[in-house]
């Protein structure tokens, strides 16, 4: 039973495919890695780059992430390149690779104008879903006169099998959480991307506000992670006739309507003089996600820390959660929130 419930009109076709193709599958994902095919389920239902009304998509956000946010990760970063850039390249294969330009201090990578492309130089830390995408599209700096300027770019990936000079592609990353979003560094060596594969050249410090403000809210993955996990903590409680436990569960549900409804109604207000109200949702909404998670650990006792358990996975994505798509004023007002400030 989920507990919390839609925040918008609920979408039952994408309900039954997320628990056909996607939740039984969950722990596996998180030992061996998103398969291919569950994104390909995604795409085959119109729930991949699909231009949904904002409520909407952020239901489709929290349903898939509360089934297995290492999904819903390799998902969410198809959904920029979709949406913007369906009529550019065959992007229903591309995730998309630009974090790297949040980071203060030089530039990495940089994009260099040379005739007919450009050349890149550099290292992606992060690539998600290189194993199991065709291509990534990939933002980078400009040089020289166009050091004021971000270009965006589409570069074979994985699962391509194209081999390109100048590209080289490490092991996957070991990480606490979300090991299984096929995420690798990729370095970059004098590596030219011709115009014909260019997306975009845009301003950068356009870019960046946008982006700043966007960071600012509250991620729907933290809702949908909550909501998977109270609807566990919930059905514990019913099987143990635990009344402690049903009132935690139903208490911390309504938490997060409550955290939601607030965050989304700042983050459609979209006015950046209300930058450190919505700062401090996106802090509370990761705190709830804590919180939810670990309290299916305590509900479940001993058994709650056996590896491989949705319990232990959930403890594990609210953690990553807390670190992506950070930024210094997302960090700050996260620490805050944790020292009592």
């Amino acid at each position: 039973m989920d507990l919390v419930g839609a925040d918008a009109e609920e979408l039952p076709d994408a309900a039954a495919v997320i628990s056909t193709a996607i939740a039984p599958g969950a722990e596996l994902v998180d030992q061996g890695g998103v398969q291919r095919a569950a994104i390909d389920a995604l795409a085959e239902a119109g729930l991949l780059g699909t231009s949904l009304e904002r409520g909407a998509q952020r239901e489709l956000a929290e349903l898939i992430s509360a089934a297995d946010a290492s999904t819903w990760f390799c998902w969410v970063q198809h959904q920029s390149p979709l949406r913007s850039l369906a009529q550019a390249v065959p992007t229903d294969r591309a995730p998309f690779a630009f974090a790297h330009l949040r980071r203060a201090g030089a530039p990495n990578p940089v994009a260099t104008r040379v005739d007919g492309g450009w050349m890149l130089n550099g290292t992606l830390d992060w690539v998600t879903s290189w194993d199991i995408a065709d291509v990534v599209m990939v933002m980078a700096r400009g040089t020289a006169d166009d050091a004021g300027n971000v270009m965006t770019c589409f570069i074979p990936a994985g699962r391509s099998g194209v081999l390109q000079e100048g590209l080289e592609v490490g092991e996957p990353l070991r990480l606490l959480a979300m090991s299984g979003t096929h995420t690798r560094p990729v370095t970059l060596r004098d590596f030219v991307v011709p115009d014909e594969s260019v997306a975009a050249v845009e301003d950068l410090h356009g870019w960046l506000a946008t982006d700043s403000v966007r960071t600012a809210d509250a991620n729907p993955a933290a809702f949908g992670v909550t909501r998977g996990a109270l609807s566990e903590l919930h059905e514990l409680a019913k099987q143990r006739g635990d009344d402690v436990m049903l009132e935690a569960a139903e208490q911390l549900a309504e938490q997060c309507r409550e955290i939601r409804r607030a965050a989304y109604d700042l983050a459609d207000r979209a006015d950046e003089a209300n930058g450190p109200e919505r700062l401090d949702l996106r802090a509370a909404s990761l705190d709830l996600v804590v919180r939810a998670t670990a309290a299916v650990v305590i509900a479940r006792a001993g058994a709650g820390v056996r590896s491989g358990t949705s319990g232990e996975r959930r403890v594990r994505e609210a953690l990553f959660l807390q670190v992506q798509a950070q930024t210094a004023d997302s960090r700050r007002a996260g620490l805050k929130r944790l020292a009592g400030r």
